[in-house]
């Protein structure tokens, strides 16, 4: 009797600590998740603060940026490389971000 008192009271124990410890596990994985949340939240407001939407258009063989929001004129280059090397000397620290139908427009993507 005195065994199966002590083996039930150990089964006590242990669900008692397996519960306590999955609820701690689960504790912990919110408060991860949540500071992941943030800091991704944060970074994406970074992001959008340091970018500037464009449009870019093609007149013979040469490439006009204009900002889409305001329409005003960015930069020009005969090449993408030269347009990308222009906008971040007269820009520094800056994101430029054309639409998918626009680069194709232009010939930048395929």
């Amino acid at each position: 009797m005195d065994l199966l008192l002590i083996f039930l009271v150990c089964m006590f124990f242990y669900v008692v600590g397996v519960v306590s410890g999955w609820r701690a596990r689960e504790r912990h994985a919110e408060r991860v998740l949540s500071k992941f949340v943030e800091q991704a939240q944060e970074e994406s407001k970074e992001v959008k603060k340091n970018m500037v939407r464009i449009n870019i258009e093609r007149h013979n063989d040469m490439f006009y940026v204009y900002d889409r929001d305001t329409n005003q004129f960015m930069a020009q280059g005969k090449t993408q490389t030269e347009l990308e090397e222009i906008l971040q000397k007269r820009f520094p620290g800056k994101r430029f971000g054309a639409s998918e139908e626009n680069l194709i427009e232009v010939g930048f993507l395929s």
